[in-house]
């Protein structure tokens, strides 16, 4: 039986470098405190961390379609640029960046419709990710002055797509995704990051995490873009394993789900398919 004053002999041991409890009862003092702290673990994983998702990622408080934003004009299939537009692009878009020069063309296309990373700090590079490529920040992100990371899946035996086999337009499409999670990260403080991650690790809310980074793409004129990655990557792929493409049908918005947005957005009303209005674009920017 354990005595009245058990648990205050606890709390003094605590804080006392002799034990006020009996030898014979120390297991009863570590088991109390195993209990107490798998508690306490038990109490952020499932409550804490999943608030500070839910308020600090801010995503899944979206009860209708964002306000259509886009700063390039919007194509159905993007044609390839010339040396000069390429360079303009480079000009505008490419400070504080590190490039992997075979796909400098779709990044900065894609970065052309984030217009608010112009200055923000960003590597693209290759990596072993168990996914065709990601984005998280990889410096800086506790005290403010962030850099972040764009990983290229480079691994000739990866299951899934490899960037290097998806068509240009798609290309375009996946590194626009990257990049609105790269937007939407450096709109928050350290707090929301760590929601974010945590979304993003939970795999019951990770679909959630990646719909809406998919609904972001294509608020900045990047539907038709994303439109033919999941096409390719879900269901054309040669390389792709099954069980790679059924990840991808899960967690990501599909083809039919992101033509029913594109059409209700007033911006895809007109799709420009004419290289000379993006040259003109390119001289206001």
């Amino acid at each position: 039986m354990i005595p009245e004053n058990f648990w205050l002999s606890v709390s003094f041991s605590l804080c006392s470098d002799k034990p006020m409890y009996p030898p014979e009862k120390n297991w009863i003092v570590k088991l109390w405190l195993c209990w107490k702290y798998a508690g306490a673990i038990l109490l952020i994983w499932t409550i804490i961390l999943p608030l500070i998702a839910t308020f600090s990622c801010g995503l899944s408080k979206r009860a209708e379609l964002p306000q259509f934003a886009s700063h390039t004009p919007i194509y159905r299939e993007w044609p390839r640029l010339s040396v000069q537009e390429l360079d303009s692009l480079r000009e505008i878009y490419g400070r504080n960046k590190l490039f992997l020069e075979e796909y400098i063309e779709p990044t900065l296309i894609a970065l052309s419709y984030y217009p608010e990373l112009r200055d923000v700090p960003i590597e693209f590079k290759y990596s072993s990710e168990a996914t065709t490529m990601a984005a998280r920040p990889i410096s800086g992100f506790l005290l403010g002055k962030r850099k972040y990371g764009v990983l290229i899946n480079g691994d000739k035996n990866f299951e899934g797509v490899l960037l290097q086999d998806t068509p240009f337009n798609a290309q375009i499409g996946i590194i626009g995704h990257e990049l609105a999670h790269i937007a939407d990260y450096n709109r928050k403080n350290i707090w929301g990051i760590l929601g974010c991650l945590f979304r993003y690790l939970d795999q019951d809310r990770r679909p959630l995490f990646e719909k809406e980074t998919d609904m972001a793409t294509i608020e900045r004129g990047l539907g038709w873009q994303l439109y033919d990655w999941t096409v390719y990557a879900m269901y054309h792929s040669p390389k792709a394993t099954e069980r790679y493409k059924e990840f991808k049908q899960y967690t990501y918005m599909k083809p039919e789900e992101i033509s029913y947005l594109i059409r209700h957005f007033s911006g895809y009303a007109s799709v420009k398919d004419s290289i000379s209005t993006f040259s003109e674009a390119i001289g206001r920017q």
